[in-house]
């Protein structure tokens, strides 16, 4: 994107806000990954951006203490404030031997106070040390029992974050989606309970479909919405809801990697890429038999005007590794 090209109503104290005009105004979150070329990345949608989410620091595999925390993280922040926005580290307990989020270290941190406690206070010691003026927790593919856990230790976070980065501070959640209340207690959702605790909640409403299933939409918007009514329902106020977009694709069949940046598939999909607007995405059907579903920057405007038709406080890209800000 072009710095500062998206104007945006300033967002405080967790809800939209209403410029002159009468428009509303969304906070965006957009998600960085440090690697080569995210600071230029995170530079380009700062001036754009709410808050710069940078992923991120992991929990051990015996839920105890955090892992070292990735290079490039505090140079990230500096790049998100130079450009006016707020920056917030990630935590999460996704594990590099599985390649994916780890249900086991997510009860091993939150069944044990001593392991809350610990990694509370070290996550907000890092923040600190890092010059990031939040924190996100991103733990998924909890369980039914992680419930109460994840409350106890969204309290302690809370209490360790105003310690360390002061009582404005703020604490946020990434919440994996689900359309209905059971879909969100058996993955260790009490949002009524977490919403104590935690400031702002990021809704993923993206992965609907992808290779563990077959071809589909990335995350259409009547099924987003009815995500958001889920969470709603289960004692989230709009105004502390953010609506995830993803910024990517899958591709099903062949070979090779099954995510794909939107540029990837437009490229693939050629004059065969149509556009839906009921789901808000794009698809293809190719000779080879096989099958794309992506989010770009059309599908990202798509939710920015979901998001302000139900009142949210904003929405979040995944992630500027694969799709810049939008304008």
């Amino acid at each position: 994107m072009v710095a500062g090209a998206l104007v945006l109503t300033v967002v405080l104290g967790g809800c939209a806000t209403e410029s002159d005009d009468g428009a509303t105004g969304l906070a965006v979150e957009a998600y960085a990954e440090p690697g080569p070329g995210t600071e230029q990345r995170v530079a380009d949608a700062a001036p754009g951006a709410t808050t710069i989410g940078i992923d991120g620091v992991t929990v051990a595999d015996d839920g105890a203490r955090l892992d070292d925390l990735p290079d490039g993280v505090g140079t990230l922040a500096r790049a998100a404030s130079k450009g006016g926005a707020a920056s917030e580290l990630l935590v999460s307990n996704y594990s590099e031997s599985l390649g994916d989020f780890s249900p086991g270290i997510g009860t091993a941190l939150l069944s044990d106070r001593g392991n809350r406690d610990r990694v509370a206070a070290q996550l907000a010691e890092l923040a600190a040390e890092q010059h990031v003026t939040g924190v996100q927790i991103d733990l998924e593919s909890l369980r039914s029992r992680d419930r109460a856990g994840l409350v106890a230790f969204a309290a302690a976070l809370e209490a360790a974050v105003h310690v360390e980065l002061g009582d404005d501070a703020e604490v946020s959640m990434a919440v994996m989606a689900s359309t209905n209340a059971d879909g969100y207690r058996d993955t260790g959702y009490d949002l009524g309970a977490l919403a104590d605790h935690v400031d702002r909640f990021v809704l993923m409403t993206y992965d609907q479909h992808g290779p563990w299933s077959g071809p589909g939409t990335v995350g259409a918007l009547p099924w987003a919405e009815r995500v958001v009514h889920a969470a709603e329902a289960e004692g989230l106020s709009a105004d502390r809801i953010d609506l995830g977009i993803a910024g990517y694709g899958y591709v099903w069949g062949g070979s090779g990697d099954a995510q794909v940046s939107p540029a990837q598939a437009r490229t693939a999909a050629g004059d065969r890429a149509r556009w839906s607007s009921r789901n808000g995405e794009w698809s293809a059907a190719l000779d080879d038999r096989r099958a794309l579903h992506w989010s770009d920057a059309r599908s990202y405007r798509a939710r920015t005007a979901l998001a302000e038709d139900l009142g949210l406080h904003g929405v979040a890209l995944w992630s500027l590794e694969t799709l810049a800000l939008p304008d």
